[in-house]
């Protein structure tokens, strides 16, 4: 079912690229919550087709709105926005569900910007949250604020590839090894003689699933200070020394505090976008047309 929104047609596959994005972020719940909740498979899919028709609805009224504001955009706030947009790929923006990179009409840089002007504008009242706001959240979280167990490491690799085999690679790493044991420091060898060279091999804190599993099965059996033998990853060859090792900790409320703080303001953000659309929605005349209807109404 295609849709008119304030006059404007929103075709039925819209609607469903919107369901299959929605399918395709519900794979990622664990089957069990579904369980848990006993939710039919054929309940689960209406809810998904209804939750689409809400999401693609929403995006459409905000975009009609954002528009209204004719104010040129400066052709520095179009390249702005196009560096923070290549800066935000692979991160999670907290206005990503009022966005829609399936739909060309939601997609232009320069309706980006009006949107975000929209954004701006709604949320420019919201109070930033208080101190006792986030001592609360802090109090109620904690196990989200766990430091799993880290440890700094420094490494000397051989990597073995179309240019070096693994004899070679192997043989490489051997005289490397020798010159250890006969006093060299770690941090020359692996400035000098590794082939990911630089700031003496260190790979700064990092905690266990962050390196291939190989790297961590070694590198977390070792103590500060220790020098781990010749072991091999999909990579090549490694030689690793543990500088520091940090145990499981939680994190003060000091130092969560500014991340805390973030959290509770976008949350506060979006709500107050929710609560701009529901009044939109209000006033919208939002008309449900079969498909094969559209074609007429795209012709007008």
């Amino acid at each position: 079912m295609a849709l008119l929104v304030n006059g404007e047609l929103i075709e039925a596959g819209v609607i469903e690229r919107e369901a299959v994005s929605m399918r395709r972020r519900m794979q990622n719940v664990p089957p069990e919550q579904i369980e848990a909740r006993r939710i039919d498979p054929a309940v689960l899919e209406k809810h998904c087709l209804d939750w689409s028709r809400d999401n693609v609805i929403e995006r459409t009224l905000l975009r009609q709105e954002a528009l209204k504001d004719t104010a040129p955009i400066p052709p520095e706030a179009i390249e702005k926005a196009l560096e923070e947009r290549k800066q935000l790929e692979g991160v999670e923006y907290p206005f990503a569900h009022f966005y829609s990179d399936d739909d060309p009409r939601h997609n232009s840089i320069e309706t980006r910007v009006r949107l975000d002007r929209l954004f701006s504008r709604i949320t420019a009242k919201v109070a930033r949250p208080k101190n006792k706001e986030i001592a609360e959240f802090y109090r109620k979280n904690k196990a989200q604020f766990w430091m799993p167990e880290m440890i700094r490491a420094a490494h000397i690799v051989k990597n073995v590839d179309e240019k070096t085999d693994e004899a070679a690679a192997l043989a490489a790493m051997e005289k490397v090894h020798r010159q250890l044991g006969n006093g060299a420091t770690f941090e020359e060898l692996a400035d000098q003689h590794s082939d990911c060279p630089g700031n003496g091999g260190d790979l700064g804190y990092f905690a266990r699933g962050q390196m291939v599993e190989e790297f961590d099965e070694v590198v977390f059996a070792l103590g500060p200070g220790d020098t781990s033998p010749i072991f091999r990853t999909a990579f090549g060859f490694h030689i690793a020394k543990v500088i520091d090792r940090r145990e499981p900790a939680l994190v003060s409320l000091s130092d969560a505090q500014g991340t805390i703080q973030r959290k509770l303001l976008q949350d506060k953000q979006v709500r107050a976008i929710e609560t701009y659309v529901d009044q939109l929605r209000d006033k919208a005349d939002i008309q449900g047309i079969p498909a094969d209807s559209a074609s007429v109404v795209r012709q007008r």
